[in-house]
């Protein structure tokens, strides 16, 4: 078995390696936390599967003078894998993330992780063991008593945090988006299916333990055949990751081509040296070999030129158009906007009729005569995406067109009674 074990390892190394250090390369533009553990924690994992690969487990041990060293470093490193799943978790709930919300998870948990290893780590010093018995550490030395307490140590604390971290993703509340939402939920029952392989490898190892030192024989293929849930474990997780990211570009690309409108109603081309027009640019471009996958700096670029945009129009931000959407929304009559959709409506009829006033060289609003800020600019953070993609689609939406025409209207008629 070791030789179909050591190209499968050395494959599944190599990948999630890479991975992990492209994610670690994107940290120069997005410095986040959940980027951040995410890059670790493939790192960890492609060690994870190098130190067990049979010719490194040997070697290895032949090095440092320790044959059966890497089985001590495996479990750990699983234990640092399983607590950076356990902070992700935590991480992408935003009623948890908070730092007295992240202190108190970690003076709880960190000692069952840290305790866990260093417990391990004295136990396998102790121990009387022989040759490197890679996969098969725990048949091999079934009969020595620290292997045994090594084991239970280790299951223990990675049964109790694989279950609670597994509830967590499972019991999850998420707020946003729908799409989003749903493209998280079925990323986290991915990334639960994986970690619970690993209960599956307990389960095979403690059964290739407890056959190996009570019955007439070592039950080495049974140990062997544990390596399996782990390799199970790692593609589960790597489908999770990979299906968070796919998603998320999917959506990012959909909202960048949403917002393209929006951005091209409140970026105001501008007569370049040699005579062409441009949009101008908040942002300097990015030069990467990854842009063409990697979206959301392009659509965080695009919000913030938007806002820019929106902006400068802010000396013809009238309040007609907001309270004619209300009204006309009120009235019943049409198809009007939903009531979650009312704000992002009155931002797209202010934003149509500040930008009709500038065009048509209108003198800008005195300052007590127009709004002190944008509909929807108090939204949280995490849902400004969202509000900027409902106001683009709201730009053609009819309640938005008669309430740009009514307030036109409306401030051409005051005009003309103020000329009288």
């Amino acid at each position: 078995m070791d030789p179909a074990v050591t190209v499968v390892n050395l494959i599944i190394a190599a990948l999630t390696l890479g991975l992990g250090v492209v994610k670690a390369l994107a940290l120069r533009r997005q410095r986040e936390w959940t980027l951040r553990l995410t890059a670790s924690v493939l790192i960890w994992a492609g060690m994870i599967f190098l130190l067990a690969t049979p010719v490194v487990y040997r070697s290895v041990g032949a090095l440092l003078r320790s044959p059966n060293l890497c089985a001590l470093l495996v479990p750990c490193a699983t234990l640092v894998c399983v607590a950076h799943a356990h902070a992700l978790i935590q991480l992408w709930q935003p009623d948890r993330r908070s730092p007295a919300a992240l202190r108190h998870a970690a003076a709880r948990w960190a000692p069952v992780y840290a305790g866990a290893i260093t417990a391990m780590t004295v136990l396998y010093f102790h121990a009387a063991l022989g040759p490197a018995a890679p996969l098969r550490f725990a048949a091999v030395y079934a009969d020595v008593p620290e292997v045994r307490a090594f084991h239970f140590v280790y299951w223990t604390a990675l049964i109790t945090t694989v279950v609670v971290t597994v509830r967590a993703c499972m019991t999850m509340s998420i707020p946003g988006r729908p799409d989003l939402v749903e493209n998280l939920k079925k990323g986290l029952g991915w990334f639960a299916l994986g970690l619970g392989f690993n209960l599956v490898n307990v389960v095979l190892n403690a059964s290739a333990m407890i056959g190996s030192a009570a019955g007439p024989r070592r039950l080495d293929a049974v140990a062997e055949s544990a390596w399996l849930a782990t390799i199970l474990s790692c593609v589960a997780a790597n489908v999770a990751l990979a299906s968070l990211v796919l998603r998320s570009r999917r959506a990012e690309r959909r909202d960048l081509r949403t917002l393209q409108n929006l951005h091209a109603l409140v970026v105001r081309p501008e007569d370049t040296d040699d005579g062409t027009e441009h949009p101008k640019l908040v942002l300097a471009p990015r030069w990467s070999w990854w842009n063409g996958f990697d979206t959301g700096a392009d659509l965080n670029s695009l919000m913030a030129e938007i806002h820019d945009g929106a902006g400068r129009l802010s000396p013809w931000w009238h309040p007609l158009p907001a309270v004619a959407v209300e009204r006309l929304a009120a009235s019943g009559t049409e198809p009007r906007p939903r009531k979650g959709d009312l704000t992002a409506a009155q931002a797209a009829a202010t934003l149509r009729h500040a930008v009709q006033c500038r065009d048509a060289l209108l003198a800008p609003l005195p300052g007590s005569a127009r709004l002190a800020r944008l509909p929807g600019t108090d939204v949280e953070p995490n849902a400004e995406r969202q509000h900027l993609v409902r106001v683009a689609q709201h730009l053609g939406h009819p309640t938005v067109a008669e309430a740009v025409d009514l307030a036109r209207a409306a401030q051409e008629s005051a005009d003309l009674q103020r000329r009288r």
